[in-house]
């Protein structure tokens, strides 16, 4: 067969890439705005994340301000396609009076925005936006848009607000049971996805996080 006529077989591999995806989600939250709006914390996350662990580059204050900045290898699987690797979280904006925060987002394959927004509801409830745009920087990003990349940043925000709603309308952090049910039930990953995830799960129960222990032992002693 001519060289000439491999395009043709598979028109779809010559179409590029998109260079980035828009991801919306929205959920309500039965608790008040300023309670819900404290927890978008990178600190406040070690009470309702379970397993949460990140290192504090920038955080003086241990709370969450203009300027904050801190790694995680949590969201690997999700934004990078692999199950270990580095995502730099910067606060770019930060309004709490309007409660609102943007996080800048850069890793090996993407440098991207996620907008979280919070909107009184009324009757104490808290309509929580949140807007991921994933800006591939690499072939690595492109990867990651082409393997349903949408569905699975979808995914990962549906993860991060129920564990949110949970602990604000319970008072718990949400079971691990509940969490991978919700996996199970997902159809955007493949078994090498889910791979990467048990692998990620346990890397990250061997990180060390100095900062997470001190912080476990003050809120179990009413400190926090």
């Amino acid at each position: 067969m001519p060289i000439w006529l491999l395009p043709w077989l598979d028109p779809l591999a010559q179409m590029p890439a998109p260079e980035s995806i828009q991801i919306n989600y929205e959920m309500e939250v039965r608790a008040p705005v300023e309670a819900v709006f404290r927890l978008c914390c990178p600190v406040e996350e070690y009470k309702w994340i379970p397993g949460w662990k990140c290192d504090l580059v920038h955080c003086p204050n241990e709370r969450v301000e203009q300027g904050t900045v801190f790694d995680e290898y949590a969201s690997a699987p999700f934004l990078v396609g692999k199950a270990w690797a580095k995502t730099t979280w910067t606060a770019v904006l930060h309004e709490p009076e309007q409660h609102r925060v943007h996080f800048e987002l850069k890793n090996a394959a993407c440098n991207s925005l996620y907008k979280i927004e919070l909107i009184d509801n009324g009757s104490n409830q808290t309509l929580a936006q949140l807007d991921f745009r994933y800006s591939a920087i690499t072939p690595l990003g492109l990867k990651v848009i082409r393997n349903r990349g949408e569905a699975k940043i979808e995914l990962m925000l549906q993860i991060l607000i129920m564990q949110l709603r949970h602990y604000c309308e319970r008072g718990e952090v949400a079971s691990s049971g509940r969490i991978a049910r919700l996996i199970a039930n997902s159809d955007a990953l493949d078994t090498a996805d889910r791979i990467r995830l048990f692998l990620n799960r346990l890397a990250m129960a061997r990180k060390r996080d100095s900062f997470r222990q001190r912080y476990m032992k003050e809120l179990a002693a009413g400190l926090r």
